[in-house]
């Protein structure tokens, strides 16, 4: 029979440990600036001036709009990308602090809530990848459907490429390795914090489990005072965790909400206003599916974690603390009034990270799509 602590042995991250690995993430992070993984971030890099460079230089409006919302999201994702670099070393003390909470998950009750709860991490990893593998099937396949010879996305070149097969092909390849490497950079960068926001308010709500069962068993003062104080630990540890989460996160999630909603407007207004293929409203319509995942589940779960921590209050009154020792009941106060302070996620101390700011997301997509449409219905 194993043990609680080797039942809960999990890599939460596997995926996106994964993915920052085949991008050579863990590699900078750790100072190592040669090899594959300078050579690659080189590589993807050099996508971003030839974006550029393309801006609005096309001959169909929905060209132009592909091209800027390619730009602003290469040019977000390599931001949030090193942004994560710099900070991956807290990684290692996250898994340290996660697998503390995990060994004090015990009893049945806890130890099925665990296991739901990390299915539901595995399943939000796997919703996530299966959506940028779509994309990026989208992405790299949807111009060998056209007929006349194009790219993947518009993209400027100091080279004829229409007429030269050896150009064309090496202008491709090209295309394909930045999209593989961008849209894994997207589905590591927007998969990880709603997965550790999750994991948070989760293993807080298994210590509200912990502390609203103190005093109801058979175990002496003694024992309850012992496992207060044990809960007072994990509360500790929580709070360390979501620190290091908020550290690791809050900076690409700022730039995150601030391009977000130009995407959401600009692919809208192109699939209602330009697109006329099947291929290129296929392609808009998961786009728009993936840029919106960016944001709702971090949203969502930045306001579980709220919840959570503010259901802690409670539960320290749940306890069965009137017939406990005087030690148990000042440090069951001292616990209490530390639950009562508000824990906000922000990112980049601006923006708080809940459902609220989604909505206020989506009212910005909606204005700047507005904008545009009457702009192009006035020069008509």
């Amino acid at each position: 029979m194993l043990s609680v602590n080797e039942k809960f042995r999990i890599d939460y991250y596997r995926l996106q440990v994964g993915a920052w690995r085949i991008l050579g993430a863990l590699d900078l992070s750790n100072g190592n600036y040669l090899g594959w993984a300078m050579f690659l971030n080189f590589f993807v890099s050099m996508l971003v001036p030839l974006l550029l460079l393309s801006l609005f230089s096309f001959e169909t409006p929905l060209e132009n709009i592909t091209n800027f919302s390619l730009t602003i999201t290469s040019l977000s994702t390599i931001l949030k990308f090193g942004m994560y670099v710099l900070k991956l070393f807290k990684l290692t003390e996250m898994r340290q602090v996660i697998a503390q909470l995990d060994s004090r998950v015990s009893g049945e009750e806890q130890v099925r809530y665990h296991r739901q709860m990390a299915k539901h991490l595995q399943r939000l990893s796997r919703i996530f990848l299966v959506t940028y593998l779509t994309v990026m099937v989208n992405t790299a396949g949807s111009f060998l459907f056209r007929s006349e010879r194009s790219l993947p996305f518009p993209l400027w070149f100091p080279f004829d490429w229409r007429h030269s097969t050896v150009a064309y092909v090496a202008v491709v390849l090209f295309q394909e390795v930045g999209i593989f490497c961008q849209i894994l950079q997207n589905f590591v960068d927007d998969s990880f914090p709603p997965l550790a926001l999750y994991l948070i308010a989760e293993q807080c709500h298994l210590l509200i489990m912990r502390i609203s069962c103190i005093g109801y068993g058979p175990a002496t003062q003694r024992a309850n005072e012992k496992e207060l104080v044990d809960c007072i630990n994990d509360q500790n540890d929580l709070y360390s965790l979501l620190e290091l989460t908020r550290s690791l996160i809050s900076g690409p999630m700022m730039i995150q909400f601030i391009v977000i909603a130009v995407n959401i407007a600009l692919t809208m207004f192109g699939l209602v206003s330009y697109v006329d293929t099947v291929q290129d409203r296929v392609y808009y319509v998961t786009f728009l599916w993936g840029i919106t995942l960016q944001t709702y589940p971090l949203c969502y779960y930045g306001t579980m974690v709220a919840d959570s921590f503010a259901s802690l209050h409670y539960a320290v009154f749940c306890s069965n603390w009137t017939v406990q020792s005087s030690s148990y009941r000042s440090n069951m106060l001292i616990m209490a009034e530390r639950t009562k302070r508000r824990q906000q996620l922000l990112a980049g101390a601006i923006f708080p990270i809940h459902i609220s700011t989604f909505a206020v997301i989506c009212k910005g997509a909606y204005s700047f799509f507005t904008i545009m449409h009457d702009r192009v219905d006035n020069e008509k």
